[in-house]
């Protein structure tokens, strides 16, 4: 479908999926963001709004005086089209990789500020996968420790079968107060969006049952050809070892086309952070905000 031409905006819609899965193709992207599921399910948090300039996908966050802009998608130089979008509406760029924020660092009309909140983390899935050496003595000590208590059965979700997460979904969130949470509510949200439309967004996803229940629950989708990108990462938090055995099961069971495994970022909370610096990443994938001095 064709998108408005720059300066104008028009709302996200599922509908855009094509073409933003063939400038993805292209792009190979390496930032989290970047696929049609996750800017989708996440439309009404983010408030986004897309228009093309030079041939570049624009994403727009917000709008007025709380507009900010994501990286722009296309192939070619990018530099130009993000200085006229700041130089225009005075807003920023923000989650940019590293190669787009290089051609800013020498230029004294821009800022540019590393953002490691909306970081991410990157592994090796041979390393997680394997869980080998002293520093993953805890993780393989947790995972011996649930199985050991527990039977449970891996059960692959498909279209047909990945409603059933939503109850586990609606439990977690009763536990986590995401009514009162506004983050976790917009995550839920975006997680019903994901269950909802499981089988056109292409997604890999799988749940661990304990006595016939869901307990917890790993969605994730291939972001380049390289690199799993994991969505959705749930575990019951009174089953102890439970988090570790799903990352662990769902690895084995459907990451084997991929040498890496993506995580997302941290958000700047510190038990998040403690949980996905104590997988040892292989490289934290920076990202930057670009804007006027």
């Amino acid at each position: 479908m064709d998108i408005k031409i720059y300066p104008e905006f028009q709302a996200l819609v599922k509908e855009m999926k094509p073409l933003f899965d063939e400038a993805f193709l292209k792009l190979k992207p390496v930032i989290s963001e970047y696929t049609f599921t996750n800017l989708y399910c996440w439309r009404e948090a983010y408030k986004f709004s897309v228009s093309m300039l030079d041939d570049f996908i624009i994403l727009r966050s917000g709008e007025g005086s709380l507009a900010q802009f994501f990286p722009p998608l296309g192939i070619g130089e990018a530099k130009p089209v993000i200085q006229k979008i700041i130089n225009d509406t005075k807003k920023p760029f923000i989650r940019l990789p590293e190669e787009l924020v290089s051609v800013f660092e020498d230029d004294s009309f821009f800022k540019v500020e590393f953002d490691m909140d909306n970081s991410d983390y990157l592994y090796k899935v041979e390393d997680l996968n394997l869980l080998k050496g002293r520093k993953y003595d805890a993780k393989r000590n947790l995972i011996k420790k649930f199985k050991s208590i527990y039977e449970y059965e891996y059960v692959k979700l498909n279209s047909s079968n990945a409603a059933a997460c939503l109850d586990f979904e609606e439990r977690w969130c009763l536990e986590k107060n995401c009514d009162k949470v506004e983050g976790l509510n917009k995550e839920r949200q975006a997680i019903r969006e994901m269950i909802g439309n499981f089988g056109y967004f292409n997604l890999i996803g799988a749940v661990i049952k304990v006595k016939k229940s869901i307990c917890a629950v790993a969605i994730g989708e291939k972001l380049n050809p390289n690199t799993l990108v994991m969505h959705v990462l749930k575990a019951d938090p009174n089953m102890q070892g439970l988090y570790q055995v799903m990352l662990n099961d769902f690895i084995l069971n459907e990451a084997d086309a991929f040498e890496y495994i993506n995580l997302e970022q941290d958000l700047g909370i510190e038990g998040l952070r403690l949980a996905k610096s104590s997988y040892h990443p292989f490289k934290i994938v920076k990202k930057y905000t670009v804007s006027l001095v």
